[in-house]
């Protein structure tokens, strides 16, 4: 299949020198999937647009006032520089490798500046990116760990990162932010429950990953492709153990599959169908105010 011929590559590429560089050389240049196009840069310069409406509608500061902190920069910058041009008063983005492409933040950041009217100068190295654009990219830096001071940021944003990190280092990051979002601050995540070998092979379910045990799937994970395969009930427990309460949550759910349900896993017989077939949420939280008596 497509997928495991995909996911055989990855795992070759996580295990030899200059694996990144060739990574990024054959998305750059072989599968063409950066940078970017145009398209693709407004569609989620939209999905960024919509954060910033939900952050004006449960924050309790203008975004112009607000600072904000993202995990998994990824490589082009697109969400803060989206928030940039929106007013952000101060966006650090952090990356666990420094993934950040000049060129590619800087073709993004034209079209953000066309898409939103924002007028701002030319970006010639990652440093302009704090003058100009008010983003501070800080890399290799641990979400875990961030040394930022308690209570210093007003919001903590997240899109598709969340799905590639191992559960105990989800609880980690998570009570990070507890402690650095302030009591009145908030956390935005959007999370893909999906198989991401979907997108290389459409002729797989969506959910195909569940029919996999640990055991088997751990063959076709790699630090190019890793997906912890958690389900939505998980997500929301985690965010509740780290403190936080539940303002809003958007699942995505679709029509159960017979054909996934036949071969389902037994790490996953325990779940609903519901939380099977959930395919990603937004989750907005805030820090919960402790109960009397605590």
């Amino acid at each position: 299949m497509r997928w495991q011929a995909k996911a055989r590559a990855f795992a070759v590429l996580s295990n030899i020198p200059f694996g990144d560089d060739l990574h990024y050389a054959l998305q750059r240049y072989v599968t063409r999937r950066l940078p970017r196009p145009e398209k693709q840069v407004r569609s989620i310069y939209g999905f960024a647009q919509r954060l910033v409406g939900i952050y004006a509608e449960y924050g309790s500061r203008p975004i112009q006032d607000s600072t904000f902190f993202e995990f998994g920069a990824g490589r082009d910058l697109i969400v803060p520089l989206a928030f940039s041009a929106h007013g952000a008063k101060r966006f650090i983005t952090v990356d666990i490798e420094r993934l950040a492409k000049l060129d590619l933040v800087r073709s993004n950041a034209a079209v953000i500046s066309r898409a939103s009217g924002a007028n701002r100068p030319d970006i010639n190295s990652l440093e302009d990116l704090e003058q100009s654009w008010r983003i501070e990219y800080r890399a290799p830096a641990d979400a875990r760990t961030t040394g930022l001071p308690a209570g210093s940021i007003d919001c903590a944003v997240s899109v598709e990162t969340l799905e590639h990190i191992p559960k105990s280092d989800i609880a980690a990051i998570l009570k990070e932010l507890r402690r650095i979002i302030r009591p009145d601050g908030l956390v935005l995540m959007q999370i893909d429950y999906g198989d991401h070998f979907k997108g290389f092979d459409p002729s797989i379910s969506s959910f195909n990953f569940l029919t996999y045990s640990e055991e088997d799937w751990a063959p076709f994970q790699s630090r190019f492709q890793y997906v912890n395969r958690l389900r939505h009930s998980e997500y929301l427990e985690l965010f509740r153990e780290a403190g936080f309460e539940l303002l809003s949550d958007q699942p995505d759910r679709r029509p159960a599959e017979r054909h996934i349900l036949e071969r389902l896993a037994p790490c996953f017989k325990g779940f609903s169908e519901e939380d099977l077939f959930t395919l990603g949420s937004l989750i907005v939280g805030r820090p919960a105010t402790p109960s009397k008596g605590n």
